[in-house]
């Protein structure tokens, strides 16, 4: 009972102690030689994970730590805590139980020596120098990250958990396959509840085929097939519903990754995976091969050499902490003695900083500082145009280089613009926008942005950071490539500080417009992790707006959307969203597919909920109809919530896509594609203030019952239903229908015009875009298929047929009384048409048809005259006659092609010039039609 008070009391002086630590470790933060690359305080634990919390970290069941006190008390040696496991409510949880182990130590007196016990530094109990010596005998002490976080106290390379996750890191070399090669790879994970991401990048290898996760008996537990990944030197994957004890490997550094490639089928490349306290902080980085010499001679290709190095710049840029993994630098040469290591960081070949420190032989890690960086070193930082040398000071064993680049990763760089998050006071209009950005190698920051539902023009698009009561901070102006909604284009001058503060999620960008000089929209630029089916970098997202709903709705809110369809026709989706009314809780906010049926009713399909305004899934039971109408562009994605059930966000989709049977010939779902806004899709059409995607037949609201329109590259066509005469002595109108039609039994189903037609009834087919063709009949047979043929014109036996009016289906012979007949300019299919017409730009030619081409930026062509010939157009220059004889002055008549004289009286055949005129200007005119 004694001792359990004792307990009791020394837990309660351990948790006073330790507040009294974080308190005065905040105040020494800013000592010289702080590396501020830790774990993130209090991170969350809401993985499903179970685990125990101590002084704001997260310990695995059944691991063991001393709390540490930070200063002035440090590291609690005698006293250890555990995480057990309990059952509380049919469910595992951890719980923390802490014991003073002073009371255990072996009770020494003297040593062999004679010499006095004493208690070594990270001991609790005392023991003799010369036990304590050999028991820490072999390699030196090597550096490690500050252990002012680190609750073991023991300088443990631990997982680091961010709010994204668990992050890990693996170096892949030859050195444990026992393969000759310079190749190297870096792999860096993230496990956030059951998924592992990983982003790999190579160097010197051709690209890898699989990715293959191995234990330490080598034993194959998962593999990544990459097939059709084109990324340069880059893979990413996604590893779902990894299993508890995967997870605990991955914890225990039990896990391993391999690189397979085409000729290397047992692997190229292999590393164990482990954590790292810099990966939290980490915003540049290199991947280090060999350089294949020694003291200026050639050597062979070395078995496995390859490093690592993760690096951050302090607040003010003048401070650059870094950490070195390597593997094989030493342990393939056999050297055992501790050697001198130099890190140099270099412009070319000229060395700007550098540090010393001396490794053994199982040395694998380097942390170091360099201090007085200059503006221009963080230029060059951030530009792409520093390296690393790692060497050894007697030129033994082969250098390590490799170029200093943004930290790779396949996430994406997004922001969600909003009327919520404004400056000054949220802007409640229902606009919204977003952002895409992407860092290369070079420093330079690739952006993407569209805005959606202003009422106003847009004046201002700009690159900022955080909003202090100084004022703005403007970083970049992006309005340069502003246009119609969407900005594309380049900051290529940004410093490695605000690379940092990007790949923090520190930046924002606002858009100003002429009714919010300020801001109207605004967002935070955050990574969203790689999902594994959508390619983001191809495109924009689907903005969600409350200006996209009938009636518009007034909100802050907004968000953006990514979709995609696979080859087995499974929806993909990721879902981000800001400022949504979603009440007290937070817990009543929807994605849903929406669709209106023949009756422009409401149909729809709940795809998720919201967690933390994100929603991201896959649908493998996506309907007919549903797929159908994205293929048009006539769906809707909808955001409803607690406070607006019909919907507060809407965004309109246009995913092409081939399920089935649907009629898209733009698309190959063999990497699947990826949905847009129709809005921003250039071949899409805005009419009724609505938009239509490119080949998308309507019924336009103007007349639901007897138009039919059809969206063609840009350009709206409507055409009214052209009714045939019934067969049937009653026929009958159809509610909805434009034409009678003979009373149905069964009915045949037309895709032309999309429409039900009853069995033995006949109808001019609807075909885009031609429009309807008067010269062909569909009949509905009784098997219920349709038979479609042209109309048999009667045999002629003149010579020369015409065709008296242009939209007559046949020709017919001339006769004595028979009028001149019309040029014909129909676009109509004609029954007695028997070779292919021409495109030509926008627009059908038939066979045998004239015209001038009309090219873009030049206008009509008056001197050239293009002919369809059996589906091929052929285009010629006017041939001018000469004026011979001609006394006056020649001149260009108006809309001529050719010169003509002055003098009427070399005009010898004016008949024959005139007729010519007038058949220039008639084509001219039909061109312009």
């Amino acid at each position: 009972m004694l001792y359990e008070r004792g307990l009791s009391r020394w837990i309660i002086l351990l948790l006073s102690l330790f507040l009294v630590g974080i308190a005065e470790a905040g105040k020494n933060s800013g000592n010289k030689g702080h590396i501020p690359l830790k774990a993130e305080r209090n991170p969350p634990h809401s993985r499903g994970i179970p685990g125990c919390i101590f002084g704001g970290k997260v310990y695995d069941l059944e691991t063991s730590w001393h709390p540490n006190l930070g200063e002035p008390f440090f590291e609690m040696v005698c006293m250890d805590c555990h995480c057990i496991p309990i059952v509380v409510n049919d469910t595992v949880v951890g719980k923390v139980s802490c014991e003073d182990v002073k009371g255990k130590c072996a009770d020494v007196d003297v040593c062999r020596n004679g010499e006095d016990p004493v208690q070594q530094p990270g001991d609790c109990c005392k023991s003799c120098p010369i036990d304590a010596q050999m028991s820490n005998s072999g390699d030196p002490v090597e550096k490690d990250f500050p252990t002012g976080d680190d609750p073991s106290g023991e300088g443990e390379v631990l997982p680091t958990e961010s709010n994204q996750g668990y992050n890990f890191v693996a170096l892949l070399t030859g050195t444990s396959i026992a393969v000759r090669t310079n190749s190297v790879a870096r792999a860096t994970f993230t496990l956030l509840d059951d998924t592992l991401r990983f982003t790999i990048n190579y160097a010197k290898m051709q690209r890898p085929v699989l990715i293959r996760f191995t234990n330490a008996l080598n034993d194959t537990v998962f593999e990544h097939d990459l097939h059709g990944s084109n990324l340069d030197n880059k893979v990413c994957g996604v590893w779902r519903r990894i299993s508890g004890i995967y997870q605990k490997y991955l914890h225990s550094k039990s896990l391993f990754v391999t690189l397979v490639t085409k000729s290397n089928e047992n692997g190229l490349v292999r590393g164990r995976i482990l954590g790292h306290r810099a990966l939290n902080d980490e915003t540049f980085s290199s991947l280090m091969s060999t350089k294949r010499t020694r003291k200026g001679i050639a050597v062979a290709s070395p078995m496995g050499y390859g490093g690592i190095m993760m690096l951050n710049a302090a607040h003010d840029g003048r401070t650059i902490n870094f950490a070195v993994l390597m593997d094989g630098l030493l342990e393939n040469s056999g050297h055992v003695l501790p050697t001198t290591v130099i890190v140099e960081l270099r412009k070319r070949n000229d060395v700007v900083k550098e540090l010393k420190t001396t490794v053994g032989m199982n040395g694998v890690e380097i942390v170091g500082v360099w201090d007085g960086v200059s503006n221009q070193h963080q230029k060059w930082l951030a530009r792409g145009n520093l390296n690393i040398r790692i060497r050894d000071e007697d030129g033994v064993f082969p250098e390590l280089n490799g170029q200093i680049t943004p930290r790779p990763s396949c996430d994406t760089l997004q922001c969600v613009l909003s009327g919520g998050e404004a400056i000054d006071r949220p802007k409640v209009t229902g606009a919204s926008g977003s952002a895409v950005l992407h860092i290369d190698n070079e420093g330079n920051i690739n952006y993407r942005v569209q805005v959606t539902g202003l009422q106003t023009d847009v004046i201002g698009l700009t690159l900022e950071g955080k909003v202090r009561r100084n004022g703005r901070k403007v970083i970049a102006d992006l309005f340069g490539g502003y246009e119609n909604g969407i900005a594309i284009g380049t900051y290529s001058k940004p410093n490695a500080k605000e690379i940092q503060l990007l790949l923090k999620n520190s930046l924002f960008i606002n858009v100003a417009t002429e009714a919010y000089e300020k801001s109207e929209l605004r967002g935070r630029i955050t990574a969203l992790p790689y999902h594994g089916h959508i390619t983001r970098h191809a495109g924009l997202p689907i903005p969600l707006s409350g200006r996209n709903l009938d009636p518009p709705q007034v909100t802050g809110a907004a968000g953006q959307a990514w979709l995609s369809i696979d080859r087995e026709c499974n929806l993909h989706y990721e879902v981000t969203t800001v400022g949504l009314n979603t009440g007290n809780d937070g817990n009543h906010a929807y994605v849903k597919l929406l669709i209106y049926d023949e009756n422009d009713e409401p149909v729809y399909k709940i795809l998720s909920a919201f967690q933390d305004g994100m929603a991201a899934g896959t649908a493998n039971d996506i309907s007919e109809d549903f797929l159908l109408d994205m293929n048009e562009g006539t769906a809707y994605l909808l955001i409803t919530t607690k406070q607006h059930r019909n919907g507060e966000i809407r965004g309109q989709i246009l995913l092409p896509n081939t399920c089935n049977g649907n009629p898209s010939n733009r698309i190959d779902l063999s990497h699947g594609v990826i949905g847009v806004s129709p809005e921003t899709d250039p071949d899409s059409c805005l009419f009724e203030e609505k938009w239509r995607a490119d080949n998308s037949l309507w019924s336009p609201d103007y007349d639901r019952t007897c138009t039919t329109c059809t969206c063609r590259k840009r350009t709206v066509i409507c055409d009214r239903v052209v009714c045939p005469i019934p067969t049937c002595q009653s026929p009958e109108t159809w509610p909805g229908e434009c034409c009678p039609v003979c009373p149905p039994e069964k009915a045949c189903y037309f895709e032309g015009d999309q429409k039900f037609h009853s069995v033995g009834s006949t109808w001019h087919p609807y075909l885009p875009p031609f429009g309807y063709v008067v010269c062909a009949f569909c009949t509905c047979e009784p098997d219920l298929s349709v038979n479609c043929t042209r109309m048999k014109c009667p045999p002629l036996e003149c010579e020369r047929p015409i065709r008296l009016d242009p939209d007559d289906c046949c020709q017919v012979c001339p006769s004595t009384t028979t009028p001149e007949p019309h040029l014909t300019t129909s676009a109509l299919i004609l029954a007695d048409e028997v070779v292919r017409g021409c495109y030509f730009g926008d627009k059908l030619y038939r066979h045998g048809e004239e015209w001038n081409p009309n090219i873009y930026s030049l206008g009509v062509m008056p001197c050239v005259t293009c002919r369809c010939k059996n589906g091929q157009p052929q285009c010629r220059k006017v041939e001018c006659a000469p004026l011979i004889g001609c006394q006056k002055k020649k001149k260009k008549a108006s809309n001529e092609c050719c010169d003509v004289c002055l003098d009427p009286v070399i005009s010898t055949t004016p008949s024959s010039r005139t007729s010519s005129n007038k058949k220039t200007r008639s084509k001219n005119r039909r061109s312009s039609r």
